[in-house]
């Protein structure tokens, strides 16, 4: 019987904790624990970066680790946010809110077997459309400004959902560049600098956790309005020449 070291199997079972974090958060988000529902794809998030990272490091990657993290990708940042955002805030506007949820899944379908199919041919140095575990932060939004009780929205929840629901989803499946962090290189200076940026974003998330995870969402959905706006200067400068 041939005999397989156990080291191969880490990142396997790192993507089966980021699907484990997934469906408990569908569960937490049935019992509308909506914190923990949150968290638990947060969790998920922080084990889907780490099992392509040890892959790489162990250089055990392979087409069957690949499959399963497009899987559990889609429970944990397709399913389950949409699922989370239908239940909490977009039931209220009726069939409308669910055909939103609906698009968001389907959108990390196709997100993802797009990816699949781009790296089968090769190794990119950018993301064409937001990742997955980015879209899910964006759209649960609504949900880290409650956590810190602000109240002083020009719209309602439902409304802001739906709107980042489109704006999440539209990305996902879009052509617009996205850098990869795993492929961006640093000189030591700038990487110094980045390690302290790393070690106060952490002492903040320690301290104000939620607060610190809005900035970042807010941040992030600020650079890939700003990539859109640069996707549609460059079509428009090719177009009009």
């Amino acid at each position: 019987m041939k005999e397989y070291p156990f080291i191969g199997f880490i990142p396997n079972l790192i993507t089966m904790m980021s699907l484990i974090a997934g469906i408990s958060s569908i569960k937490f988000s049935i019992q509308s624990d909506w914190i923990l529902a949150v968290l638990m794809i947060m969790l998920a998030a922080f084990f889907d970066f780490f099992d392509g990272w040890v892959a790489r490091k162990l250089k055990k990657s392979s087409q069957f680790g690949a499959e399963l993290d497009s899987l559990s990708d889609f429970i944990s940042f397709g399913l389950a946010p949409s699922l989370l955002i239908n239940l909490s805030y977009t039931f209220k506007l009726g069939q409308i809110g669910w055909i939103f949820s609906l698009f968001f899944t389907v959108c990390a379908a196709l997100r993802l077997a797009r990816f699949n199919i781009e790296n089968l041919k090769e190794q990119t140095k950018n993301f064409f459309g937001i990742p997955s575990p980015a879209a899910a932060g964006i759209v649960m939004i609504p949900f880290y400004l409650s956590f810190i009780e602000f109240t002083y929205l020009p719209i309602s929840n439902e409304f802001l959902s739906a709107i980042l629901i489109v704006f999440a989803g539209s990305m996902m499946i879009s052509r617009v560049p996205t850098p990869s962090l795993k492929n961006i290189k640093l000189k030591s200076i700038y990487l110094r600098l980045a390690i302290v940026f790393t070690i106060i974003t952490l002492i903040f998330l320690i301290t104000y956790f939620w607060e610190t995870v809005l900035i970042l969402a807010l941040a992030y959905l600020a650079l890939a309005i700003f990539n859109l706006f640069i996707y549609f200067f460059r079509v428009f400068i090719l177009i009009t020449r």
